[in-house]
């Protein structure tokens, strides 16, 4: 479609269109089906004047609405008020292409895809796996990403136990806070660096009778289940195991976590730590419940460089997988940490739980109670 010939006259209406385009270019890949919406009043100032100026103005701009570039939303007003008072312009996706073209403005690859295509072109210096830095983009002033990535796998030459602040300012050209709060990240990243940080506090419930352990992600069922409520975790010892930060390096040193007891069968606790901190052989069978989704996938991946030969809980999720089919589909794995983490080395979780959401999408535990 040719751009009127009045476009270049007209610079309102010209800033109009690429305050258009800036919202698209604002908005993230799941919002782009969407429609978006400007003030009239807001970006036309002309029509305040409500004089001849003003009528001109707003025919032109019915003029783009019958050729589809936009759709004017109309709103209740009195008599008196002129025809755009309150209006709004709505800019579908499918007019992004024609106001480019129109405005000679091609659309700029955005931050996040640069990052991304800076980690793949670098993602042989990550052997453990580089997918979750994929959606967690670090800036830092005056680098551009293919610098960023370059230093932060350098980490993975670090010997010596360091804090999050000494890491980020060896990495990061002596700026100590670019990794804070990104210590689930360098879990990730590097299971085998020794990260000294504030012990992880992990609660554990021990019944009378155990013969193995299931770590549970999910507060709710984990109260259901030291409550006795789900009759194929009551000879298990539970642990709850909340986000990320539960699979970290240092879970299994005595320095890096404090565990706190509960439950009938806390005289048995030196036993238990016995196992936990590597003196012993596991107690039993090792077990893993969360959600139903890629993230949870990948916390069972990281355990198992933790906990040898933890498994998917088929008590937990085979009637997560029913309800999931029933339902007909649940929600896309959308976020910054649902990342496809494409095996897990659990024949349970690789051969019929990734495929389950990667086909039908994903189940909470929340929704196990609906």
């Amino acid at each position: 479609m040719s751009a009127p010939s009045w476009l270049q006259d007209e610079p309102e209406i010209r800033a109009l269109l690429a305050a258009a385009l800036d919202r698209f270019d604002q908005q993230s890949g799941e919002h782009r089906s969407r429609a978006t919406f400007l003030s009239a009043e807001r970006y036309l100032l002309s029509l305040a004047r409500a004089d001849e100026q003003a009528d001109h103005t707003w025919a032109l701009i019915e003029e783009l609405a019958d050729a589809e570039v936009l759709e004017i939303r109309r709103s209740r007003h009195g008599a008196l008020d002129p025809d755009w008072h309150n209006a709004k312009l709505a800019f579908v996706p499918g007019a992004e292409p024609v106001l480019r073209e129109w405005l000679q403005r091609p659309r700029a690859e955005s931050s996040l895809a640069q990052w991304r295509r800076a980690v793949e072109e670098q993602a042989h210096l990550f052997p453990s796996g580089h997918e979750l830095l994929l959606t967690r983009r670090i800036a830092c002033p005056g680098r551009n990403d293919r610098e960023v990535v370059t230093a932060l796998a350098g980490l993975a030459s670090v010997r010596r136990p360091a804090t999050l602040r000494q890491l980020s300012k060896l990495a990061f050209w002596g700026d100590s806070k670019v990794l804070d709060d990104r210590g689930e990240l360098i879990a990730a990243l590097f299971p085998d660096l020794p990260v000294r940080e504030r012990p992880i506090v992990v609660t554990v419930h021990l019944p009378e009778r155990f013969d193995g352990v299931l770590f549970i992600e999910n507060q709710d069922n984990y109260s259901a289940a030291i409550d006795g409520e789900l009759a194929a975790g009551t000879e298990l010892a539970i642990v709850f195991l909340h986000g990320f930060r539960g699979t970290a390096a240092r879970i299994r040193s005595r320095q890096g976590v404090r565990l706190h007891y509960g439950g009938p069968g806390i005289d048995r606790r030196e036993q238990f730590e016995r196992w936990w901190f590597g003196d012993v052989a596991a107690l039993g069978p090792l077990f893993f419940w969360g959600d139903l989704d890629f993230a949870s996938m990948q916390m069972l991946k990281t355990l198992r460089q933790r906990f040898d030969g933890i498994t998917a809980w088929r008590p937990g999720y085979e009637p997560m997988l029913t309800e999931l089919a029933a339902s007909g589909g649940g929600n896309r794995p959308t976020g910054h940490r649902q990342v496809d983490p494409g095996s897990t080395g659990c024949a349970f979780a690789d051969e019929t739980l990734l495929p389950a959401v990667r086909t039908l999408g994903c189940w909470d535990q929340e929704r196990m109670a609906d």
